[in-house]
């Protein structure tokens, strides 16, 4: 019965990313048209846009980079080396794969909402909706198995398996601490953004890379 359930959660969720992938080429479709000529594609830390495109790019750009990423999760579990291992991970994968076109999603519906005028710039409590996602991959970082596309790929894991299965199962709680100092910062004064950024990057990459690199020598000695 658990393998059903699972099995099942797993259609479930790749119906899901399918319907985000298909909503987002609806709304470039519709909002191709109806787009100025330079369209905001980046935003700096105080929420300000320092980046354009135009009305093409800023229409279906992300919208096909979000269709290939989901191809892509459809293809990976496929030819990886060590595609049983997906198998074993049941949902995890789309779990973590549904969750990043979500965030590909906001942040492309944000965009269009700031071109179109709907918006005068991306809230600030999209710094909290990625602190959120960041929380979501770190509870089920632990059940990551050993692959070669995705999870911490560090020379040091992608060496090890014993390593890939510490760092992990380390790296979980970091990045949930990681998407809570996120999710604070969408709420907390402008000035706080930028320092309470740079505390997460060090959490969720350069702690975990390090971590598996000391695990990888004690391995060793």
């Amino acid at each position: 019965m658990e393998k059903t359930n699972t099995s099942t959660h797993g259609r479930l969720l790749k119906v899901i990313a399918g319907i985000l992938v298909i909503i987002n080429i609806i709304i470039g479709i519709w909002a191709y048209p109806r787009l100025p000529e330079q369209v905001p594609s980046h935003w700096n830390l105080a929420g300000q846009v320092d980046g354009y495109s135009g009305a093409l790019t800023g229409a279906f750009l992300l919208p096909l980079i979000t269709l290939g990423v989901y191809i892509l999760f459809w293809i990976i579990p496929r030819i990886d080396p060590q595609k049983a291992n997906y198998l074993k991970m049941g949902r995890v994968f789309w779990i973590v794969s549904t969750t990043l076109v979500a965030f590909l999603s906001l942040m492309y519906w944000g965009t269009i909402a700031v071109a179109l005028g709907y918006l005068e710039t991306l809230p600030r409590w999209y710094f909290s909706g990625i602190g959120i996602i960041f929380i979501l991959l770190g509870n089920y970082f632990g059940k990551i198995k050993f692959n070669y596309t995705f999870g911490i790929r560090t020379p040091w894991t992608l060496a090890n398996e014993e390593v890939w299965a510490k760092t992990h199962r380390f790296a979980g709680p970091i990045w949930i601490v990681g998407g809570i100092l996120m999710a604070l910062a969408g709420v907390l004064p402008a000035a706080w953004t930028e320092p309470l950024f740079g505390i997460v990057i060090v959490l969720i990459a350069v702690v975990p890379m390090a971590y598996s690199y000391l695990v990888y020598r004690r391995l060793s000695i």
